[in-house]
């Protein structure tokens, strides 16, 4: 129902005091007669409302009110403002508000700038909608042109509704579900599924099922692939949280996606994923494929987290057959009946650890190792490893080592002796020294100085006289710098030989030929 208020047409006067000293009282009060004004402290306010009449602003419903100053100065700029106000509780619809402007007055600006305007000076606006409890304000700006009175008058034209309704409710049936996985978790965890009925539409929703078919590698707890889940009733805004433990099969990303429905065909979806994942440890042992009896053999053995979770609870076995005797474990490792044991808290993925053990064997022959290693939630890996140890030929004679063979870096003592074992005295013993090439010396004493001659020839100082009977004895010490069968000869000369005697001794330098094992 719309309403022309034809009462409400309110036109107010505006008196503007323009001339060059001020405007007299009587001038506005003649100008504003049947209006309603105030003047305060130089500005001028007027208003008219309905219901009129309208003794005081506060009364009316609907408020049209003007203000300004009371006076200016001839060629001053001044603004006036419009306000029309809808106190009431309904909306104000076709609100038309047209302004007459002053004559000899010129417009600068006017904000809201008007919907159309007439030669006269007229301004219209055609203002639409003025919502309850709100207010729409015009202002104007400019410069009067001559003294006087200037005198602007606006005029609102309102209509207005009256709403009478009938309500009547429609609802519809709407559900929905949410899932929650938790981002990553590891291969032998729970995983828990937060799976979650809500009613989203405006009616309560009947015969609500979560439905589920599980990803392939992620089952239930009792390995269950599928899930049925009977809600039930869900009043409106309701909802339901069930949590369903999981587990995976195997690492990996899992999508999952459950469904919901109820009657009246309601249905809704929601997706989530969850990384699985796991450690992945990989094995490599390394160790000589051959060696000697009686010399030091080392071990290392690497395990490596591949995956990307962490190995926890870690055990590295070494299992050794064969007459071994262990003189070394590192990282705390334990002996125990033929097995070398070494427990690791945890390995971080791509982090690698380092174990190493040494032991030597008096027995010729094959020598078999076997390497594990496993952790919790781990695939446990085995490599194997075969060492064949042989013994070194040795020959009696006057020069001897003190170890054979030597590793390269090494060093060896030979220990020269000269025993007389005839029946008289021999004189002037002299003995000259030649180290083979990759012999390097280091030092020598003996019965008699040791002379260095060059870099790889050596001489005793003479021996005055061996009596029957007598041992004369020489200890010199190389380091083996070059690889391969390497002999130390002794040439001896007296006044009782006419030509050298040598003897040779027979030492083996080597580098470890090192094998790597991989577990697969």
């Amino acid at each position: 129902m719309k309403r022309s208020l034809g009462g409400v047409l309110l036109a107010i006067a505006l008196a503007l005091g323009v001339s060059a000293a001020p405007a007299r009282a009587v001038d506005t009060a003649q100008a504003m007669a049947g209006v309603n004004y105030q003047e305060v402290k130089g500005n001028l306010y007027s208003w008219c409302g309905f219901p009129g009449p309208c003794g005081v602003p506060t009364s009316a419903i609907i408020l049209l009110e003007k203000q300004g100053p009371s006076e200016v100065i001839l060629g001053d700029t001044f603004t006036y403002q419009i306000q029309i106000s809808n106190r009431s509780a309904m909306d104000m619809i076709a609100v038309n508000l047209d302004d007459v402007l002053p004559e000899d007055f010129e417009v600068q600006s006017i904000d809201p700038e008007p919907t159309s305007r007439d030669d006269s000076g007229k301004l219209f606006w055609n203002l639409g909608t003025i919502p309850a409890k709100t207010a729409k304000r015009i202002s104007i700006t400019g410069r009067p042109l001559k003294v006087g009175c200037m005198v602007t008058t606006s005029r609102a034209k309102i209509c207005y509704e009256m709403p009478l309704p009938l309500a009547v409710r429609v609802v519809k049936c709407n559900v929905d579900v949410g899932m929650q996985l938790p981002e990553v978790a590891e291969l032998c965890d729970q995983i828990p599924m937060k799976l979650t009925a809500y009613n989203v539409g405006s009616g309560v929703a009947t015969t609500t099922v979560i439905t589920n078919d599980l990803p392939e590698g992620l089952v239930t707890m009792d390995g269950k692939t599928s899930l049925n889940i009977a809600i039930g009733t869900l009043p409106v805004k309701g909802q339901k949280t069930i949590i369903v433990p999981l587990r995976a099969l195997r690492p990996g990303m899992y999508s999952n996606t459950a469904v919901i429905t109820a009657d009246r065909d309601c249905t809704g979806e929601a997706t989530d994923t969850v990384q699985v994942i796991a450690a992945n440890l990989e094995l490599a042992a390394a160790a000589p494929a051959d060696g000697y009896i009686n010399t030091d053999i080392p071990y290392r053995i690497q395990v490596t987290n591949k995956g990307d979770a962490p190995a926890r609870d870690v055990c590295v076995i070494q299992t050794i057959a064969g007459d071994f005797k262990i003189t070394n474990i590192s990282d705390g490792g334990k002996f125990d009946k033929k097995r070398v044991v070494w427990n690791i808290a945890c390995i971080m993925p791509g982090e690698s650890r380092t174990l190493c053990l040494n032991g030597i064997s008096a027995c010729e022959g094959p020598v078999m190792s076997t390497f594990t290693v496993n952790a919790r939630c781990a695939e446990s890996k085995t490599a194997k490893h075969t060492l064949y140890l042989r013994g070194v030929a040795g020959v009696l004679t006057s020069v001897q080592d003190n170890c054979d063979p030597v590793q390269l870096g090494g060093m060896v003592t030979y220990t020269v002796t000269a025993s007389n074992t005839g029946s008289s005295a021999d004189t002037n013993l002299q003995y000259s020294i030649t180290l083979d090439e990759g012999m390097e010396y280091v030092s020598g004493s003996g019965t008699t100085p040791v002379v260095r001659a060059s870099e790889r020839e050596l001489r005793f100082e003479p021996v005055p006289v061996l009596n029957k009977g007598q041992t004369a004895v020489w200890k010199i010490t190389v380091r083996a710098t070059g690889e391969g069968d390497k002999r130390f000869t002794a040439h001896l000369l007296s006044d009782q030989l006419q030509t050298p005697v040598s003897k040779s001794e027979s030492t083996n330098f080597y580098e470890p030929n090192m094998q790597v094992v991989v577990a697969e």
